[in-house]
C-alpha cells in the first residue's frame, strides 16, 4: 500500500468554504483511521522552506562538533527534554517494562544521535547551546531554531483543528490543552552504518504526544506497519512532510507503529556502508498540566485520565534513562 498525500495550501490560507475543510478534514481522518501516517504538502505558507533549510544545515554543523563538545551538552532530565544524546543512550521501543528495554539495547543500539530544543521562553529549563566559539555565527542558528519552532506550533495548532473538525468537535476543542508549546525540536543524525549484521537504525516504536511533524533527507530507510502488519517504505519527497499521528483519540486514530532500517542499496553507493542519514523531528505535546482523557462520544473509555507531563516523563524516561 501506499501513503495518502494530503495538500493543506488552501485551508492553510484561509481560502476553503466551510464544507471543503470538512472534506478535507474527513481525508485526513481516513489516514490516521487505517495507518496513522500520510505525506502533507502546502505547509510552506506556515513553516518556510528556506527556514527548514536552515535547521538541516544546522544539524550537520552541530554533530559535526567534536564529541567532547557535545558531550558537554548532555540530557540531564525527561522532564526537561534538552541536549545532547549520544549513540546508544535512548532505545526506543515498543515496551514499557525497563528491563525489557535494557535487554534490547544489548542486542543492537538504535544507530543515532540526536539534540533536544525545548521552547525557549520556559525558564525552568534552559537550552543546551552550544557556545559561540564551538559554532561561529552560532547565534543567528539559536534564532533560526526558535524561529523554526514557533512556526511548527502555529502549523500544530492548524493541524488540531482540522481534527477536531474530522470529529465533529468545535474546532477549538484541543486548544485548551496544546496552547502552551511544549514541544521538543529534535535534530538527528544517523551516521555511515556497515550493511552486515544487526545494526537497524530505529527500533520499530509509537511516539508520546498529539502528533509529530517530520522532514527528512533523500536517504531514505522509513518504514511504517500497515494495517495488515506488513512494513511501508516511506519515501522521501523533496519538501513534504510526514505527519505522525499520536494516540489521543480512545484508538479511532492510530499511534502508528514506525522504525528507521538501513536503506536499500543504490547505483553508485558503497556496497559495505550505508550513506548518512538526517532527519528533524518536531513532537507536539499537551501542556504538562493538562488532563489528557477519551473525547468524549467516541465510546466507552478505554483509557484512564492521565496528566501529560508526568506521562510524557515517564516514557521518555524509560527510553533515556534519566
Amino acid at each position: 500500500m501506499s501513503l495518502i498525500t494530503i495538500n493543506l495550501y488552501d485551508y492553510l490560507s484561509d481560502k476553503n468554504t466551510f464544507t471543503q475543510d470538512k472534506a478535507l478534514a474527513a481525508e485526513l481522518r481516513n489516514a490516521y483511521e487505517t495507518i496513522g501516517f500520510a505525506y502533507i504538502t502546502g505547509w510552506q505558507g506556515v513553516v518556510a522552506p528556506e527556514l527548514v533549510k536552515s535547521v538541516f544545515r544546522y544539524n550537520e554543523r552541530f554533530f559535526d562538533l567534536p564529541q567532547a563538545t557535545k558531550d558537554s551538552l548532555a540530557y540531564k532530565s525527561s522532564k526537561a527534554n534538552r541536549g545532547y544524546l549520544t549513540f546508544g543512550r535512548e532505545q526506543a521501543s515498543m515496551s514499557v517494562d525497563l528491563s525489557k528495554i535494557a535487554a534490547e539495547r544489548e542486542v543492537a543500539n538504535d544507530q543515532k544521535e540526536t539534540f533536544e530544543i525545548g521552547n525557549d521562553s520556559d525558564v525552568r529549563y534552559p537550552e543546551h547551546w552550544p557556545d559561540e566559539h564551538d559554532i561561529p555565527g552560532f547565534k543567528e542558528a539559536e534564532q533560526t531554531m526558535n524561529a523554526f519552532h514557533v512556526a511548527c506550533h502555529e502549523l500544530h495548532l492548524r493541524m488540531m483543528a482540522l481534527l477536531a473538525l474530522s470529529l465533529n468537535l468545535d474546532t477549538d476543542f484541543f486548544l485548551p490543552n496544546i496552547k502552551g508549546r511544549c514541544h521538543t525540536l529534535r535534530l538527528l543524525h544517523y551516521p555511515p552504518a556497515l550493511r552486515t549484521g544487526n545494526n537497524s537504525r530505529l527500533g520499530a516504536h509509537t511516539d508520546f504526544g498529539t502528533v509529530t511533524l517530520l522532514w527528512q533527507d533523500l536517504c531514505g530507510g522509513l518504514q511504517v506497519s500497515g494495517p495488515d502488519g506488513s512494513w511501508v517504505d516511506v519515501g522521501p519527497k523533496s519538501e513534504s512532510e510526514v505527519f505522525v499521528l499520536a494516540r489521543w483519540s480512545n484508538n479511532l486514530l492510530k499511534s502508528t507503529i514506525h522504525r528507521a532500517i538501513l536503506p536499500p542499496l543504490k547505483p553508485g553507493q558503497d556496497p559495505l556502508r550505508t550513506p548518512t542519514r538526517r532527519s528533524v523531528a518536531y513532537f507536539c505535546n499537551p501542556d504538562p498540566e493538562a488532563t489528557i482523557e477519551c473525547i468524549p462520544g467516541l465510546g466507552v473509555p478505554l483509557y484512564e485520565k492521565i496528566n501529560a507531563g508526568e506521562y510524557y516523563a515517564e516514557a521518555l524516561k524509560g527510553e533515556i534513562g534519566v
